[in-house]
């Protein structure tokens, strides 16, 4: 019984992950029949030796797309333009490059139709790797917060949640930001991240000192670490000692507050942390909405590309298709939930596309 259980839960896990790969590749059928059934129509109007036949991989290619942004994967408004631009690039390659093997190699008496769905399936995977890896590489990200102050057991999250996240978010706060906040427990980094050995840990910074907060836990165990734009402490000098320690430093800016010269304020970043709760180092707060404004803000700068987006805080599964975002942080509506991976796959995939 407990053999049978595990190898459900393997089973389960692994569709989960190869989720984007499944649903690709129901898309990709259904956009080679759409292709072929626009060159039938073609076909029928300029002959079978037309070159105006292969303007039916467009129709293909944007049906994919579409198809790919709207149930698989996420991309930020601001950044479609680019990801099309990639996804049509690279499919335009491939389409090359399968019509060049099928000209000199003899597939015998298969018609074309056989031919292009044999051909793009050799070549599938290899198509796959670069969409994922440049079109769609700004897909929307979730991860679960953790308190590295309080008594929160890290076992018993991972119990809950498992390596569903696609990256575990902590925090650590101080009383310069939140008058009670609890003690640090740095000891606690170490322990989330032999937990979750093969995911990214970003570490939050709630301090007006962030420099007496920087320790080497700290530094050992996380990818990013955002500070606070109010923070005290020279920002320079917290950029430098994070990269010192070849980490990547992120910065935090507060839906509550006003931010007059964004673009100057964002320089030097390539990670924007958009805090969308109204007090520091509380859970299960209320969205604010004045972080969508925050982050529309954010989404009209000329160096957009050179930044992510994370909003985190009052996330929920009917917020995320207002979101235009890389990155989301959900703690409480995860952890609280009856069933908080199901939780983490709702904001991963299709309720990003519901109306909250």
């Amino acid at each position: 019984m407990i053999i049978e259980k595990s190898f459900v839960k393997n089973i389960n896990f692994f569709i989960y992950k190869k989720k984007h790969l499944i649903i690709y590749i129901f898309i990709g059928i259904l956009s080679l029949f759409v292709e072929l059934g626009i060159r039938q129509i073609l076909t029928g109007f300029f002959g079978e030796k037309s070159l105006l036949l292969h303007s039916s991989l467009f129709g293909g290619i944007i049906f994919a797309f579409y198809f790919n942004v709207k149930f698989n994967f996420h991309v930020p408004k601001p950044l479609l333009k680019r990801s099309l631009m990639y996804y049509v690039t690279i499919s335009c390659v491939a389409y090359v490059v399968q019509f060049s093997v099928k000209k000199y190699v003899d597939f015998g008496s298969l018609s074309f139709e056989q031919k292009r769905f044999l051909i793009s399936g050799m070549f599938f995977l290899i198509g796959y790797f670069f969409h994922l890896k440049f079109s769609f590489r700004d897909n929307i990200k979730v991860g679960v917060a953790i308190y590295a102050n309080g008594y929160e057991d890290i076992k018993k999250i991972y119990e809950k949640i498992g390596p569903y996240p696609d990256f575990i978010h902590v925090d650590i706060i101080d009383n310069t930001m939140n008058q009670n906040a609890l003690d640090t427990k740095l000891s606690k980094l170490e322990v989330v991240k032999a937990y979750w050995p093969n995911h990214q840990i970003h570490t939050h910074i709630m301090s007006k000192r962030p420099l007496n907060c920087l320790d080497d836990e700290i530094y050992k165990f996380s990818d990013i670490i955002y500070f606070h734009h109010e923070s005290l402490d020279d920002k320079n000098k917290i950029i430098s000692e994070i990269k010192k320690h070849k980490k990547t430093p992120g910065l935090v800016l507060h839906s509550i507050n006003d931010y007059d010269d964004l673009e100057n304020v964002t320089d030097n970043f390539s990670e924007i942390l958009v805090l969308s709760i109204k007090e520091c180092g509380v859970s299960g707060q209320n969205f604010e909405k004045k972080a969508f404004v925050l982050v529309d803000k954010l989404n009209s700068l000329n160096q957009r590309r050179k930044f992510k987006i994370c909003v985190d805080g009052g996330i929920k599964s009917n917020l995320i298709s207002k979101i235009s975002s890389e990155r989301v942080v959900s703690g409480s509506d995860v952890l609280s939930n009856k069933n908080p991976k199901n939780q983490i796959m709702r904001l991963q995939t299709m309720s990003r596309y519901e109306k909250g």
